[in-house]
């Protein structure tokens, strides 16, 4: 090739270095870009959750809630039937005697303990008081009967949905149709940990869909071998609509082997029907209130405290309306 014709090519070469680059570098401005654009989702997303979590004030119902291996049908599966009162500090749960329940009992969770009440066949009641010092912080005030209360299964780790995806670094993987909702999906992995779930914005910012695939010891009577198998749990819940606010009507929860003993791979499970449900209305204050009588033969168990207290001997220790005891 003769010194002429090189030159003659030198400027469509210096084009088509120059177009190279050029779309190398406008490339590397729109990976930024969307990653930009990514965490500004996800930090919308996390508001929006906040936003339309803060409008539930209170609540009100029955709820049915049910333990055991699906479907549901084993001897040893309990049933818990019973209503529930909330409202931002307090929080009522009231069981009737039953095949499950030999007792009637009411738990009532406020700011400063716990009271349980029970009640025998022959109609004698029995007072246990727990004060909000013995609470771990982690638990703090947990409701004991937890996943019968609709209230845990719009959490996570008895944290907020967006606390619990922040703390996680969730991240949006995209969109995708579940239950006839165009829903955000994100994911979380930790070690051999992984987590995803499913987000619809046309459902107050619920979650819709929640996995998580870890792997647990294998029982020696499954496996001769010493080993760990895949297992995976997955809750899905369906909402019912109070004005702006969606609050659960079903859940079901499954824990499963993943990949492993296919004729027998679940583990057990959960599921929560929540019936005639009030939201956001007026809830009388007496519904959180302890009525004892002033009988004598009336005795109040405190954690912490050997002897059992009278009535008298509690209000003495510990007060009336800030115990919600009347």
């Amino acid at each position: 090739m003769s010194f002429l014709n090189l030159k003659s090519y030198r400027f469509p070469i210096f084009c088509v270095a120059f177009f190279v680059c050029l779309t190398t570098a406008l490339a590397q401005e729109t990976v930024s870009q969307d990653a930009a654009e990514d965490a500004l989702d996800l930090k919308a997303l996390l508001a929006a959750i906040r936003q339309h979590d803060a409008l539930l004030k209170s609540g009100e119902g029955e709820v049915v809630y049910t333990l055991g291996v699906p479907p549901f049908v084993d001897p040893d599966t309990e049933i818990i039937t019973g209503t529930i009162a909330f409202n931002k500090e307090k929080t009522r749960f009231h069981t009737e005697k039953g095949p499950f329940h030999f007792q009637e009992q009411t738990t009532l969770l406020i700011p400063t303990g716990m009271w349980e009440i029970t009640r025998n066949r022959k109609g004698e009641s029995r007072y246990y008081f727990k004060p909000e010092r013995y609470f771990s912080r982690e638990r703090k005030l947990i409701n004991p009967f937890h996943d019968v209360d609709p209230r845990r299964w719009i959490t996570l780790r008895h944290k907020n949905l967006a606390t619990y995806l922040e703390s996680k670094n969730f991240q949006i993987t995209g969109r995708e149709g579940f239950k006839n909702s165009l829903c955000y999906v994100l994911e979380a992995k930790d070690g051999d940990r992984s987590e995803k779930i499913w987000i619809a914005p046309d459902q107050g910012f619920r979650y819709l869909k929640h996995e998580t695939q870890s792997s647990r010891p294998v029982d020696a009577l499954d496996s001769d071998v010493p080993m760990e198998a895949p297992t995976i749990i997955r809750t899905t819940i369906s909402y019912q609509q109070y004005g702006k606010i969606w609050f659960p009507k079903t859940v079901f929860n499954k824990y499963a082997w993943l990949n492993f003993k296919p004729e027998d791979p679940v583990i057990s499970g959960q599921r929560l029907e929540v019936k005639n449900f009030k939201i956001n209305h007026d809830i009388p204050l007496d519904t959180f209130a302890v009525d004892i009588p002033d009988d004598i033969n009336a005795r109040i168990k405190v954690e912490g405290i050997d002897q059992e207290l009278s009535k008298q001997e509690f209000l003495k220790r510990f007060g009336a309306t800030k115990h919600g005891q009347r």
